[in-house]
């Protein structure tokens, strides 16, 4: 009879986050890790910016000074800060709470409001 080896071995997979933008954002930040601390360090020693200078601005011009970190800034802060969701928010709960529901409880107008703003979904 033939012997048959049995022997097997078992890899993990091993997660190690040893930068603060690894720590962050994971895999999105694939670099050598000596250079993404010292372009991170050198960031945090950059001034303060104004507060009515544009920030995407500032990082387009230090693209090359920050590689690394760019990527990710563009990315988080192309997201615009609007309250256009909070104002349509209170105009339906202005809509449903009237003069002739003025005694639904708070639950209830919760409710109403979220059924209201998700009803394509249902």
């Amino acid at each position: 009879m033939a012997e048959i080896n049995c022997d097997v071995q078992i890899k993990t997979p091993v997660t190690k986050h040893h930068g603060a933008l690894e720590f962050l954002f994971g895999d999105e930040v694939n670099c050598n890790q000596a250079d993404s601390d010292i372009q991170y360090q050198n960031y945090l020693t950059e001034p303060q910016l104004k507060f009515d200078f544009d920030a995407l601005e500032w990082w387009k011009t230090h693209t090359s000074k920050y590689p690394l970190i760019v990527a990710l800034a563009m990315k988080y802060l192309g997201i615009p800060a609007t309250s256009v969701s909070s104002e349509r928010c209170f105009s339906t709960a202005g809509n449903i709470v009237s003069a002739k529901r003025s005694c639904l409880a708070p639950e209830t107008v919760n409710m109403l409001i979220f059924l209201y703003q998700n009803k394509q979904l249902l």
